[in-house]
């Protein structure tokens, strides 16, 4: 009994707290994001599975919503993906190579990644989650090459399959190039 009435006390809370503006959400919108996903991510794998490359990376997984829900923001502009990628496993594979796998080398490896996303304005939450799987995964065993292939390879195939999705939809994407 008491801890219902402390769940229903937080709950009530909760429902005051002030909410973040939110666009209108149109079934639409909502129908484009899902096939949009399905198509990028869908088309990744299937190029992963019959070249049998690794393509597929988990923060590819965090890209698509950006690049298909949330495609006006700046965080999901072509160079904010290609590039922010590109640096967030080059700094991890870089790391990596130099310190191996510790806790201060994730922290240090991700930190760095974010510093210089933020200093090239090229900022990409999912890439920080690219530098962290190059460092815990020693760049999937191939070293430098993890930069080009899963990571420029596969973020370059969901970037172009948005800019192709998004326009014959009739979306606004990119907002700009560079």
């Amino acid at each position: 009994m008491l801890v219902m009435n402390g769940i229903n006390k937080f709950c009530v809370y909760v429902k005051k707290l002030p909410r973040a503006p939110q666009p209108v959400l149109t079934t639409r919108e909502t129908w484009l994001s899902l096939w949009g996903t399905i198509l990028g991510i869908g088309v990744t794998a299937i190029l992963a599975f019959t070249w049998n490359c690794p393509m597929l990376l988990g923060s590819l997984g965090s890209t698509a919503p950006l690049l298909y829900c949330a495609y006006k923001s700046p965080l999901a502009q072509p160079r904010n993906v290609l590039m922010g990628h590109f640096l967030g496993a080059s700094i991890g594979v870089i790391i990596y190579d130099l310190f191996g796998v510790t806790w201060w080398s994730l922290a240090l490896g991700v930190a760095l990644a974010v510093v210089l996303m933020f200093v090239t304005y090229s900022v990409h939450p999912p890439a920080g989650a690219t530098a962290y799987v190059a460092i815990q995964s020693g760049g999937l065993g191939v070293g430098y090459l993890f930069i080009l292939n899963p990571t420029v390879l596969g973020v370059f195939t969901m970037v172009v399959i948005a800019v192709i999705f998004n326009k014959a939809m009739k979306r606004d994407y990119p907002a700009h190039w560079w």
